[in-house]
């Protein structure tokens, strides 16, 4: 096993699943698209479902389908919907439901639907993100098309909020009121009305005219916002460490990596750690701090594909030492939030950018119950 190593604390997840319930009052729809935001899509979801949720989300009808192979039969909301027949053959086959807003793509799926296997849709409103979704104007026109299609079966309708992660919540509440307008006049209420996110429950707290929640960052610990960090109680569950590979004392005006663009300036120490932009760790993470023994030590040169240099000058390090990229070490700590600052990027990308080859280890009461790695894939302890 490489010392460059993802694990995963699915006691975190669980946690945070009920933590989310709580705090909206509503039924948690867990969205574990791209692969569970890095963290691993089955075993991600197999522990929300354990702990409260009462749904799933993807983006994509292939996500969809590696849920299903994976043994999971819980519902499964596919958010960009069908983009062909075929798509919408293989949504009704595994009874995944699919986002809807226009009648086209609704007709897909009655077409690939039968009496006995109806299409399961949500039908989504654009109520400001101008993304997806049916325009306000006309959208419960539209919805009605839909239900009158045959072997369709709208159990949801939802939105999805464009600013609730700014301090100032009130274009998302406006949101929220469009929302509601349009909930009241679309006639019966189907099983299914979401709108919030990460950023919109913690902003916004209970959502009456809802009765789900369809959170992906905070599921994984990780604040939408930092104004909202402190709104839901979440533990991070993602931590990402290495370990140095070599350790070597140069003159000064060593240049460091390709191109030598950066130079030590005194004699100094230079401590090669194997992971990389082929891992994950971006390029731009160059001058972002990896903690060795508690202290921080800067990346120096560029960032290549499996190895960074780290300057170890005045600091004892030797080959084998741990090296954290994400994650605590000797009291210090080093964030999602911060390396994406680093990086001059949000956390959604940092994790959701580390690469299969990083093998992950899963985690529940301080003991390891699986594992996923590039050549065996995820295997259960």
């Amino acid at each position: 096993m490489r010392s460059t190593i993802v694990e995963i604390d699915l006691d975190a997840i669980a946690a945070n699943v009920a933590a989310l319930h709580a705090a909206a009052d509503a039924e948690v729809i867990a969205v574990v698209k791209a692969d569970a935001y890095g963290h691993g899509a089955l075993p991600v979801s197999r522990t929300a479902l354990e702990s409260g949720a009462a749904m799933l989300a993807v983006a994509t009808i292939d996500e969809g389908v590696v849920l299903r192979q994976g043994g999971i039969s819980a519902p499964v909301l596919v958010l960009l919907g069908p983009n062909d027949l075929d798509d919408a053959r293989t949504a009704a086959m595994l009874g995944l439901a699919c986002a809807v807003w226009d009648i086209d793509r609704a007709r897909l799926l009655s077409l690939a639907a039968t009496p006995q296997r109806p299409a399961i849709v949500h039908f989504k409103v654009d109520t400001g993100l101008t993304r997806l979704g049916a325009p306000l104007g006309d959208a419960t026109e539209r919805l009605a098309e839909i239900r009158a299609l045959p072997h369709v079966r709208v159990e949801g309708l939802f939105t999805h909020y464009a600013t609730a992660d700014s301090p100032d919540d009130s274009f998302a509440r406006e949101q929220l009121a469009r929302f509601g307008s349009f909930v009241r006049a679309a006639g019966e209420r189907p099983r299914w009305i979401h709108a919030a996110a990460s950023a919109g429950t913690a902003a916004l707290g209970v959502q009456e005219i809802c009765n789900a929640i369809r959170p992906g960052l905070a599921v994984y610990g990780l604040a939408p916002a930092p104004h909202l960090a402190d709104r839901v109680p979440l533990r991070p569950a993602l931590s990402w460490r290495s370990a140095v590979h070599r350790v070597i004392d140069v003159p000064a005006g060593t240049g460091v990596s390709y191109g030598h663009e950066f130079r030590l300036p005194r004699p100094g120490r230079i401590a090669t750690v194997p992971v990389g932009y082929g891992d994950g760790l971006a390029r731009t993470a160059r001058g972002a701090v990896l903690l060795v023994g508690g202290q921080p030590l800067p990346i120096v040169g560029r960032v290549c594909m499996d190895l960074v240099m780290l300057d170890a000058t005045d600091h004892e390090v030797k080959a084998g030492d741990e090296v954290v990229i994400i994650g605590e070490q000797d009291g210090a700590r080093r964030t999602a939030d911060d390396l994406a600052r680093d990086c001059g990027t949000i956390s959604y990308e940092v994790v959701t950018n580390i690469r299969d080859r990083v093998p992950k280890r899963y985690l529940r009461d301080g003991c390891v119950v699986a594992w996923k790695t590039l050549a065996g894939g995820y295997s259960p302890s």
